[in-house]
């Protein structure tokens, strides 16, 4: 019975780590309702280099992403990579609200050392689950847990940025010191875990050859192929998609529809719906198998029309609203076709190389938006452009995801 209660208390303060540090996992877009601003305060820079704001982390994230599961429980604790990205989330989040009034140089400067600590988080903010919570089906609820954490917090993070906007642009930045929380829960209550050296999920071949001192070239090597192949969907994804939180503000404020405050107030639609996204994902995922990824692609290509059509402010809401649920389930989807070919041991990895993928297609949306530019358009186009692509790739997935899943 001890031992139950035991298991029960582990599990929860799992959980609880796996809230907080993947609440100060995302955070690129936050900024977003300050863009336009951003864009008034510096009016001779053009506004698809204004966007790099949000993308610089993003461009971070490439890399970090994947020298966090090179490192992850191989070289680094699961606990002290926390700690580290957690930190740089922190610091690098608020430096522009400390000195980017003055100098749109030292706003990058900020979004740079914040990209550190948030491609950090981003190459564990999911796959920790393979290590917090033993439980397999729990596993799988716990996947869509952490992104509602992330996106929960998006919540709460739009509003106040919307607010702290409205005071003074720069202040938007302040947000990012909700990491200081997160810093101290997982310094707290983070179990410390002993490096990876063998996995009982490995076969004896592979567990052998851990041992005997596997190169991370020879771990990528042995990577299933599905790594790659949704690696390479969820990047053409972002691609379509991250212009989205881009648009938002020129459409609510570019057709009256309302001005800085409004705009935090549409992405709440967004981020409720997103939690609702990640909580039903697990159920999602069991129920529709390799439509999943599918499904969850058609559901984000027609609220993207939807917005690109949008008439009045209840409409954005609602558009959001169902992108929100349909675009949480995205990358989970893509985890999850191939997490039970990858062993334990290889799992930081290989999420990390996805969640580079993911970070590669956000930070393209940056040329994506000149070259539209470029023909005489703006970002909005891109919701007209995204939803065909998005509907091939979703019906791409089902044939790799039905290989795999059956």
């Amino acid at each position: 019975m001890s031992s139950d209660r035991t298991g029960k208390r582990k599990e929860i303060i799992s959980v609880l780590v796996l809230l907080f540090a993947n609440s100060s996992a995302g955070g690129a877009e936050w900024c977003t309702a300050a863009l336009a601003d951003i864009a008034a305060v510096f009016p001779n820079v053009p506004y698809s280099i204004i966007t790099l704001i949000n993308n610089i982390p993003n461009l971070c994230a490439v890399v970090f992403t994947v020298v966090a599961g090179v490192l992850v429980n191989r070289k680094i604790s699961l606990k002290h990579m926390l700690l580290i990205g957690i930190g740089c989330h922190c610091v690098g989040g608020i430096l522009p609200a400390l000195f980017g009034n003055t100098s749109i140089i030292l706003v990058f400067t900020g979004r740079f050392a914040f990209g550190i600590g948030y491609g950090l988080m981003q190459g564990i903010g999911v796959s920790m689950s393979f290590k917090l919570i033993k439980d397999e089906g729990l596993r799988e609820h716990a996947m869509g847990w952490a992104v509602t954490a992330q996106y929960a917090m998006n919540m709460l993070a739009q509003v106040v940025v919307g607010h702290l906007c409205a005071i003074q642009w720069n202040y938007s930045f302040y947000i990012y010191a909700w990491s200081a929380l997160s810093f101290i829960v997982v310094w707290i209550l983070c179990p410390s875990f002993p490096l990876d050296k063998d996995s009982g999920s490995m076969t004896a071949a592979a567990a052998t050859q851990l041992q005997q001192g596997e190169s991370i070239l020879q771990s990528v090597k042995l990577l299933p192929s599905t790594v790659w192949v949704f690696t390479g969907i969820v990047a053409v994804y972002m691609l379509s998609y991250y212009p989205m939180f881009l648009a938002v503000a020129p459409v609510v404020a570019g057709r009256g529809f309302g001005d800085s405050v409004s705009v935090g107030y549409a992405m709440v639609f967004y981020s409720v719906a997103t939690i609702l996204g990640g909580i039903i994902f697990g159920f999602a995922a069991r129920f529709f198998k390799q439509w999943t990824l599918c499904i969850f692609m058609t559901g984000v290509a027609l609220s993207l029309l939807g917005l690109y059509f949008a008439g009045s402010f209840p409409m954005v809401c609602t558009m959001l609203f169902i992108s929100g649920i349909t675009s949480t389930g995205i990358i989970p989807a893509c985890i999850n076709v191939y997490y039970k070919q990858v062993p334990q041991s290889r799992a930081f990895l290989a999420t990390g190389i996805t969640e580079a993928g993911v970070n590669i297609g956000a930070f393209l949306g940056t040329p994506y938006i000149a070259l539209l530019e470029g023909f005489g358009q703006n970002v909005v186009t891109t919701m007209l452009i995204s939803p065909v692509i998005l509907i091939v790739l979703g019906i791409v997935s089902v044939s790799f995801s039905k290989r795999v899943i059956n």
